[in-house]
Order: structure tokens, then C-alpha cells, then sequence
């Protein structure tokens, strides 16, 4: 057998990443603004007290968990998002529409304050990045504006964000209905360019 040369460490300094630093404002906002709703409105402390004491020692606990799963679900939403945009970019079709939930549980995920500062992020960060220079120059160009392009990008990636976190506040309300642990709340890997 020939010996194959260990070539992991060059790889993973080679990856280059999509750019994903909004996402800490869905992680510390999100989470902060989603805890205080459900600590002052203590919506959930009968579901808690009769199903969940046995796995968090304290309701505080309880609802920092909950709001962690939602912050995830939301991460998760705009990974989904810009899939589907990435995918529209590779054969050439026109961006995603915008598809919002008809509606959405309480709390709502994001407010309108939050909303418009992650679509700020959104858009300074992927209207710096010359990947999407590039991708409006030999796909969009003849349609939008780059600057409406990285708009459109943000909105949807806005959109998904609300989606993936009230997604993720029906699987939570699912499992309080049927008395069963709450459901997995995983982070995925960052997406390489």
C-alpha cells in the first residue's frame, strides 16, 4: 500500500467560508430579547413545573434553553435561505421569493428593531464581499442594481431568520403538547465557499 500524505491541516487553512458574522446578532440579541419575553410573561412555568423539572434545575434555566433552541432554529432558517440562494446562483435562475409563514407563534421571533438591524448587517457584510460582486456581475446584472441585489439577498436572509425561529417555537409547543422532551437543537457546520 502507498502511504497517502496527511494533507488536513493545508486543507482547513485553504477553506475559505461565506461570511456569517451577522449571526452574532441573532445569537446575543435573539436570545437576550426572547428570554426577557418569556421570563416577564412566565408563560411556561405550569409546562415546566409538570414536565421539565427533572432535566433543568430552575425555570430560568427552563426558558434560557428554550431561547437557545430558538436562536438555533433562527441560525438554521438563513442557512436554509441562502441554500436556496446559492442554488438559484449555480443554475443561473432568478432569486427566491421572499415566502413568509401566513402566521407565526408568540413570541414573535424578531422584532421590527431587530429585523432592520440584521438586514443592516446583512447588507454591509455581503456588499463588501467580492464573491457577490462577482455573482451580480455574471447573473444579475442585466436585472437589478448590485445594490438591490444585496437587498434582496438580505431581506431573504431577514425572512429565513423569522422562519427558522418560529419553525423551531412550533417544535418546541409540539412537544409541550405531547408531554415529550423538547426536540434537538443543533448548529451547523459554517458553510464553505
Amino acid at each position: 500500500m502507498h502511504d497517502l500524505p496527511d494533507t488536513e491541516d493545508a486543507d482547513a487553512a485553504a477553506e475559505r467560508y461565506w461570511p456569517e458574522a451577522y449571526k452574532d446578532l441573532i445569537r446575543t440579541h435573539l436570545k437576550q430579547a426572547l428570554s426577557v419575553q418569556f421570563h416577564e410573561a412566565e408563560a411556561f412555568t405550569a409546562v415546566y413545573e409538570k414536565h421539565y423539572t427533572n432535566r433543568f434545575s430552575s425555570y430560568d434555566q427552563f426558558v434560557d434553553h428554550l431561547a437557545e433552541m430558538v436562536v438555533i432554529g433562527a441560525e438554521n432558517g438563513v442557512d436554509d435561505i441562502l441554500e436556496e440562494i446559492y442554488a438559484s446562483f449555480r443554475r443561473n435562475t432568478p432569486i427566491p421569493d421572499k415566502r413568509l409563514h401566513a402566521l407565526y407563534f408568540w413570541p414573535e421571533p424578531l422584532t421590527e428593531d431587530l429585523k432592520k438591524e440584521l438586514h443592516g448587517k446583512v447588507f454591509e457584510a455581503f456588499r463588501n464581499h467580492h464573491t457577490y460582486a462577482h455573482i451580480h456581475e455574471d447573473h444579475y446584472q442585466s436585472n437589478l442594481s448590485f445594490d438591490d441585489f444585496i437587498d434582496q439577498i438580505a431581506a431573504l436572509v431577514v425572512a429565513g431568520a423569522v422562519n427558522g425561529a418560529d419553525d423551531s417555537l412550533g417544535n418546541i409547543y409540539r412537544s409541550f403538547l405531547l408531554a415529550s422532551p423538547l426536540p434537538p437543537a443543533r448548529r451547523r457546520p459554517r458553510r464553505i465557499r
